[in-house]
């Protein structure tokens, strides 16, 4: 019954064919568990992609909040500053007629700037000239209180809800004047009601901050390499923001009776456990709604609880089954239910092969384990260790194709062979460079390989997590469940073949 439902959702027919909008979902794993487990993981990707969705996003109301950090530390080097003015004055030159915005200037406290009224301008030829004269006065003055910047953010939206609600932040330095734990009641707060992308610029700011702004508020963060090239990435910020047009679409896992989620996470764009933000109706359900959507894929992991006892051998059985349902004022339909399986056998080959999809995702999140590992073990001063951990990273980035990753990584390690992971520590690093290879540590290469599943080694003995108790195969280094690294040396990964070369 699964697989007519799939054929029927994937094979040509008027929905979508003609460029229209269109809502699809894909399941992607192997089906097959070994009998003999007992109760044990089924794990698989669902893909969700969103398209022809261009002439709707035009019609969709947004609203634009620009967050600019004009702390003192702004003002060095000056190029600093004068980036910030040009990149607001683009950003806002490209919104879309119509569009709320304001502009935040942000030090040790929040203000609006533009408009003068204090509250959300409508973008329009004249509005759009007056904001690009206030960014052009922005000062560098005062501290830094990112949460009260944030917070600012959030009550300028519920001043005008819109479908589509963005705030882009700037920031030079660390959140320094907010009180304790404050930022993070702030994050609570603003995670309903608007996405947030985030740059940082300059070599002050905290990668591993702005990281867990941008994963809260469901956006993505970067480093500015170049001052000049602020401007650009204002412009694709808000342009990416501009073609959203569906607020929300959530997803619903619903298994069988005995059956339960153990966890979901988000493998691409990036990486970010979501486990924690669905909701459980009821102990067979989970819910979570994914915010503002444009033509785009996202991928999950997602992993069940299956149990053998009383299932038939050599059958598909429906272990669960996942929907969509479009959140707003909108008549896209959905796409219909797909179904997880599961097929006990006895049969090794057949229960020791990986799916692709998930073959890539491991590896993509091995990848950013081993330069935020790397990291830690050069602030640490073990420089060994952080060798060998960025050779592995670079090793990864080779074998997946992240051209973006190899760059940053480029900034920490002079490359001698990237597929054996061979790497010289460069001396010194700078500070820049060691927070934008942290900063895209969670972004993702998206899987675009055969959907054939590849046979696994001959199946060796579980590891069992030392930290959480979860099981997973012996070939994992990292535990799914709570990151904690496995094998034998904790905390390093393994290459096999130790790269040569000296720091």
């Amino acid at each position: 019954m699964n697989e007519d439902r799939r054929e029927r959702q994937h094979a040509p027919g008027p929905e979508g064919a003609d460029g229209g909008p269109a809502l699809t979902l894909r399941v992607h794993q192997n089906k097959y568990l070994p009998a003999s487990a007992g109760r044990t993981e089924m794990h698989a990707i669902v893909s969700v992609r969103a398209r022809g969705l261009g002439p709707a996003a035009a019609l969709t109301a947004a609203s634009e909040v620009i967050v600019i950090d004009c702390s003192m530390s702004m003002s060095w080097p000056p190029t600093k500053i004068a980036a910030a003015r040009r990149a607001t004055a683009s950003a806002v030159g490209i919104l879309r007629d119509g569009t709320r915005f304001a502009i935040v200037e942000g030090t040790e406290q929040a203000q609006v700037v533009y408009p003068f009224t204090g509250g959300m301008a409508v973008a329009g030829p004249d509005t759009k000239a007056a904001a690009a004269r206030v960014a052009a006065r922005l000062p560098a003055v005062g501290g830094t209180a990112i949460g009260s910047w944030l917070d600012l953010a959030r009550r300028l939206h519920l001043r005008q809800p819109a479908a589509i609600q963005h705030t882009l932040l700037l920031t030079d330095g660390r959140n320094e004047h907010d009180p304790p734990g404050y930022l993070d009641k702030v994050l609570d707060a603003c995670a309903p009601h608007f996405t947030c992308d985030a740059r940082g610029i300059g070599d002050g700011w905290d990668a591993t901050e702005l990281k867990r702004i941008a994963r809260r508020l469901h956006g993505r963060a970067d480093a500015v390499l170049e001052d000049a090239a602020l401007a650009a990435e204002f412009e694709e910020m808000v342009s990416a923001s501009m073609a959203k047009a569906l607020a929300g679409v959530r997803i619903r896992i619903r298994t069988r009776a005995g059956s339960r989620v153990g966890f979901v996470k988000q493998v691409h764009p990036t990486r970010v456990d979501v486990t924690d933000e669905g909701v459980r109706p009821d102990e067979r359900t989970w819910e979570w709604t994914t915010k503002a959507w444009g033509d785009e894929t996202r991928e999950y992991q997602v992993s069940v609880l299956a149990d053998p006892r009383g299932d038939p051998a050599g059958e598909d059985v429906e272990l669960a089954t996942v929907e969509l349902a479009v959140e707003g004022d909108t008549a896209l339909p959905p796409p219909e239910p797909e179904s997880l399986l599961v097929q006990w056998t006895d049969d090794v080959l057949l229960s020791s092969r990986i799916d692709p999809r998930l073959a890539h995702y491991d590896a993509d999140s091995e990848l950013g384990h081993a330069i935020t590992a790397g990291c830690d073990a050069y602030e640490a001063g073990d420089r060994e260790r952080a060798r060998r951990q960025w050779g592995r990273a670079v090793q990864l980035a080779h074998q997946l194709g992240s051209e973006k990753m190899l760059t940053r990584l480029s900034g920490l390690v002079h490359i001698v062979d990237a597929a054996t992971g061979e790497v010289r520590i460069r001396e010194p690093i700078r500070p820049l460079d060691l927070n934008s290879a942290i900063i895209v540590s969670e972004e993702s290469v998206h899987f675009m390989g055969v959907e054939r599943p590849r046979a696994a080694a001959p199946p060796a003995a579980d590891v069992i997590c030392p930290a959480c108790g979860r099981r997973s195969p012996a070939t994992a280094e990292f535990c799914q469940q709570c990151d904690t690294p496995l094998g034998a040396e904790a905390g390093d990964t393994p290459l096999g073949a130790e790269p040569g070369g000296a720091t």
